[in-house]
Order: C-alpha cells, then sequence, then structure tokens
C-alpha cells in the first residue's frame, strides 16, 4: 500500500493534465460562443426574417394572399421601422410567390449583405456577403 507522500505524488501528476484540459475547454466554450455585433445583426435578422415567413404563410391562409411590404410604403404593418439593428427589411409578392429580404452595409464599404426567405425557403439564406 503506498503512503501518504506517494499518493500526493499521484494525485498532482493527474491534476495538472485535467486543469489544462479544463481550462482549454473553458476558452472554446467562450471564444464558440463569444458574438461579434455584426454576427449579432446577423443573427437578428435571420430572425426577423423567420418571423416574417411566419407570418406571410398566416396571411395566406387567412386571406389567399401574401403581404407586400416595403418600409417605405407600409412598413408599419410588421414594425419595420422601429426594429432595431442596421438591416432593412422589404417583402416582395408575385403571383402566388414571394421574397423577404434584409439587407445592411456592415462595414460601411457600399457593398450590401442580403439575406432572404421566401415561401418554399423558410430558413434564412445568405445571398450577398458584405
Amino acid at each position: 500500500m503506498p503512503d501518504v507522500s506517494e499518493r500526493g505524488l499521484s494525485i498532482g501528476k493527474h491534476l495538472t493534465p485535467v486543469l489544462i484540459l479544463v481550462l482549454f475547454c473553458g476558452l472554446m466554450i467562450y471564444r464558440l460562443t463569444a458574438r461579434s455585433p455584426d454576427d449579432s445583426e446577423r443573427a437578428r435578422a435571420r430572425m426577423h426574417l423567420e418571423l416574417i415567413y411566419g407570418l406571410e404563410h398566416a396571411h395566406l391562409k387567412e386571406h389567399g394572399t401574401y403581404l407586400p411590404i416595403d418600409s417605405e410604403k407600409n412598413g408599419e404593418v410588421l414594425k419595420l421601422n422601429e426594429v432595431p439593428g442596421r438591416f432593412r427589411y422589404r417583402v416582395t409578392v408575385e403571383g402566388s410567390t414571394f421574397v423577404a429580404e434584409a439587407r445592411a452595409d456592415l462595414n460601411g464599404d457600399g457593398r450590401q449583405e442580403v439575406w432572404y426567405v421566401d415561401q418554399d425557403t423558410p430558413e434564412p439564406v445568405l445571398i450577398q456577403q458584405d
């Protein structure tokens, strides 16, 4: 049976790699969960597009048509003028189809990032990177 001094050495020998592993896992979790301001903007835009998708399908079930929405014409319908963030939203309707877009120039270079959903695509899709 090992004496107390040998058990102490054994625990110390195994404790160092465990502490290093715990520290590494903590740093990775922090890195993977921390968002940049632009990533937060993108997440908000995707969430709003998913909401618009749901609302458009609810409008279709109730009225038989999709609802075109432009922040300048009828943006008060979804309070698009009050949506926080840099993305601007628009819904275009043609016949039995709709496309909802979120656009923003996130880095100020004049080129806009564009996300969209349509009647067949409930998950927002990036079509142009800023």
